[in-house]
């Protein structure tokens, strides 16, 4: 398993000043964040919110999340990238959100109103 840190620590050594290197870190299906402090030479990665390495679906929305968090500079390694979904897809919630849809009732509001 891969060391991770939660996204305020993260912020947090960004703004301290700690943060000896960041890399967008190629995975299967995105890129997660690998951040290199201090002497350290080992990397640790972003967190999601259930502990797991966050994976990012592509760059702009990673560079962006970065951004956020006071950190503005980041390489790229994109040696173990795969493209995929990040999720799986859910099929069930698809066609359960099809039959929530209604149709529009203004139209009907004016039927009969001559």
């Amino acid at each position: 398993m891969s060391t991770t840190l939660r996204e305020t620590t993260l912020r947090e050594l960004a703004a301290a000043g700690a943060l000896r290197r960041v890399c967008a870190a190629g995975q299967v299906g995105g890129f997660a964040v690998a951040v290199f402090c201090g002497t350290a030479a080992t990397e640790t990665y972003l967190a999601s919110t259930r502990g797991e390495v966050r994976v990012f679906p592509n760059l702009t929305t990673l560079a962006a999340h970065l951004r956020r968090l006071g950190i503005e500079q980041f390489e790229v390694n994109t040696a173990g990238y795969e493209p995929a979904r990040v999720r799986k897809a859910r099929p069930d919630r698809a066609r359960a959100l099809r039959r929530t849809r209604t149709t529009p009732t203004q139209p009907r509001l004016f039927e009969g109103t001559s």
